[in-house]
């Protein structure tokens, strides 16, 4: 009788030990898809940014720029811009070696540029702002990596 209830018991061990190792315990992030249809491309953003940005779109000529903002402060993350492809060939690449921009993307007389600001973007002296701005920033270049032309 005694070594029918060790076999159970060992036999129920064994299946928790197992249950246990099979639990997939890596945390599942969830993201956030950017898609913008009218200019044809995709982003994909960590789920941290769900509530805390903002896109604002500014033209500037036929450049067409989308700037992603944090909420509170206003601070620029990044912006993904639209050229059309004779003026980032006269002016895109030369501006490249100047600033932080950088051809991310091309479709037909599109080009798609990624640009991220050169200075502080953010309130040092507000403390919401510095937060914020911190946690969003550090997933720029993943969020740039993540950039997709949708035909």
């Amino acid at each position: 009788m005694t070594k029918l209830i060790r076999a159970v018991l060992l036999l129920l061990i064994s299946v928790q030990i197992l249950m246990a190792c099979s639990k997939d315990t890596t945390t599942t992030t969830k993201t956030i898809n950017y898609v913008n249809e009218k200019y044809n491309f995709g982003l994909t953003l960590p789920s941290k940014w769900k509530d805390n940005y903002d896109v604002v779109e500014l033209k500037h000529e036929d450049i067409m720029a989308f700037r992603f903002l944090t909420k509170v402060g206003k601070g620029e993350l990044f912006r993904v811009e639209v050229w059309p492809k004779d003026q980032w060939e006269t002016n895109g690449i030369e501006l490249a070696k100047i600033i932080r921009i950088s051809k991310i993307g091309e479709l037909g007389d599109t080009v798609y540029a990624f640009d991220t600001p050169t200075d502080v973007q953010y309130d040092p002296n507000n403390q919401n702002d510095k937060e914020q701005y911190t946690l969003l920033v550090r997933d720029v270049e993943q969020i740039k990596v993540s950039f997709e032309v949708k035909k």
